[in-house]
């Protein structure tokens, strides 16, 4: 018999777990500010396309210098706001503040044909029992396979 390693399905069957918070412990703006800023760096666009872009597809002005600081750790205090986050990842084409939160939240994210590739394989399983079922209930019946 054949058994292949699929690399696409390593982690299959691991249960995502959610972080266990501590008292004080839970303050993310700092990494919510890492993100964005990495976020930024990595996208072929500048910040002032980006802030263009963003200010465009919203129809409200978003500035270079508002993502300037919630690129910023330093400023902690500015954090990009949660409604802003799906256009950002939009413009900088990333998952990456999406991932995070999920992530912490004990989940995890497909994305396009991952989606449709998990369904696909959902519903392979659900064939197979069903399958074993009628198998089952013939064998049961005395029709054989």
């Amino acid at each position: 018999m054949n058994h292949r390693r699929d690399p696409f399905t390593d982690d299959l069957f691991l249960v995502p777990q959610p972080e266990r918070h501590r008292p004080g412990k839970a303050d993310y703006a700092f990494q919510v500010s890492h993100l964005v800023s990495e976020m930024l760096k990595a996208c072929p666009a500048d910040r002032w396309e980006i802030a263009a872009q963003m200010s465009r597809l919203s129809g409200e002005d978003v500035s270079k210098h508002m993502l300037d600081a919630w690129a910023s750790p330093a400023r902690s205090d500015h954090n990009i706001p949660l409604y802003r986050v799906p256009l950002l990842e939009e413009v900088a084409c990333s998952h990456e503040l999406t991932d995070w939160l999920a992530e912490k939240r004990g989940g995890r994210v497909a994305y396009g044909r991952e989606t449709m590739a998990q369904k696909l394989g959902q519903m392979l399983v659900m064939k197979q029992r069903i399958d074993q079922q009628i198998r089952e209930l013939k064998k049961l019946l005395g029709e054989g396979e």
